[in-house]
């Protein structure tokens, strides 16, 4: 095998391991046959970073899973307040917020820590504060709070390099020619400004998803009757784009598709090949993202991973608390379930449902 980008053998030496999704998204395809070690670094992180940090939020929520390290935290605002959200939507305040009401004073915090540093800021007001009887004698309580706020955004040129290199990525995986990828390389190095990469957002769903996937889909496509060769890519079911490799192509028919679940983290494939029509292609790839139409999409998503996150926060709460009365009732003294056991059981289970899901049960 050779570099696809400067045609050098690739050896032991000077090969290298390439995502071909980004790890950092949670990606699993990946291969050491596609580029050398010095072309890569040409291409540097840069491109990549920029699509990754703009799905991070996405990430974070899902707790996707990397080769090393977790999604970063994600900054959000409750009631003019900075919350950071961490890995599978745990969230918590990002610093103390303090508050005086006449001679009472208020602190907010997630962290006793926090709570030690906003004290020694007030210390400096007022002396004769005793801080270690306030820790003492402060309130623990845990909320879960009803909904936060969260930018995100996604495009740009880096973007769309990312998006650009994964599809030549997953050409050459499949053992595409490399003359049909050569007027594409400028633009991902950033030495060009355009190439032929669209934003794809079709009225329907091009394959079925259940109400609980979340899938990451490339699709290549060769059609010598049309002269068209391109790859569909489709992140976590709602960022879709469309890459065109060639639109002079006249070789044999090609059809590769990839489907990777990140919920399950499972490969899989459709029993019939997903087709886009030629009228759709032209019909809904646009150079610029539909904002409307790409909300639309975005509440859909947050819509289906909230449903994931609920049950992913009840199976915790019932192997929490099955851990917690196996530990206070041992199985070597309690072979059965007692009535007492049950109540406890019950009581562990009730109170953290209540504390996590109470603000659905609010009515307006």
């Amino acid at each position: 095998m050779n570099c696809y980008v400067c045609n050098s053998e690739l050896t032991k030496e000077n090969e290298t391991e390439e995502h071909i999704i980004l790890n950092a998204i949670g990606g699993k395809l990946k291969s050491r046959s596609l580029i050398c070690k010095d072309c890569n670094s040409k291409f540097g992180s840069r491109v990549d970073n920029k699509l990754a940090e703009q799905l991070n939020p996405i990430c974070n929520l899902l707790d996707v899973k990397r080769d090393r390290g977790k999604p970063q935290n994600v900054k959000a605002t409750y009631k003019n307040k900075e919350i950071l959200i961490e890995p599978g939507g745990k969230m918590k305040l990002a610093r103390a917020y303090t508050h005086e009401d006449g001679k009472v004073v208020h602190i907010e915090s997630a962290t006793e820590g926090q709570a030690v540093k906003a004290l020694r800021g007030l210390k400096r007001k007022y002396p004769s504060l005793n801080t270690e009887e306030l820790l003492e004698n402060a309130k623990r309580k845990k909320e879960y709070l009803d909904s936060v706020s969260i930018s995100m955004n996604f495009g740009g040129k880096e973007t769309t390099r990312a998006i650009c290199k994964m599809a030549v990525n997953f050409f050459i995986f499949n053992g595409g020619d490399p003359k049909y990828i050569k007027q594409l390389l400028p633009f991902i190095l950033g030495i060009e400004e355009e190439a032929e990469v669209y934003f794809f957002y079709p009225r329907s769903e091009l394959f079925y998803k259940n109400e609980k996937d979340i899938l990451h889909t490339l699709l290549l496509v060769g059609d010598p009757n049309h002269r068209y060769l391109y790859v569909y890519v489709e992140l976590f079911n709602e960022f879709k784009m469309v890459v065109y490799l060639s639109k002079e192509y006249d070789e044999e028919p090609i059809y590769e598709s990839y489907h990777y679940n990140v919920i399950t983290n499972q490969v899989f494939d459709y029993s019939t090949p997903v087709r886009i029509q030629r009228k759709d292609l032209k019909k809904y790839s646009t150079n610029e993202l539909d904002i409307k139409r790409f909300q639309e999409r975005l509440k859909s998503l947050l819509q289906r991973i909230d449903k994931i996150t609920v049950d992913r926060r009840i199976s915790e709460i019932t192997n929490k608390a099955m851990e917690e009365m196996i530990k206070r009732y041992p199985q070597e003294d309690n072979p059965y379930f007692t009535e007492e056991m049950i109540a406890f059981l019950s009581e562990r289970v009730a109170v953290e449902f209540v504390l996590s899901f109470q603000n659905r049960l609010n009515t307006p």
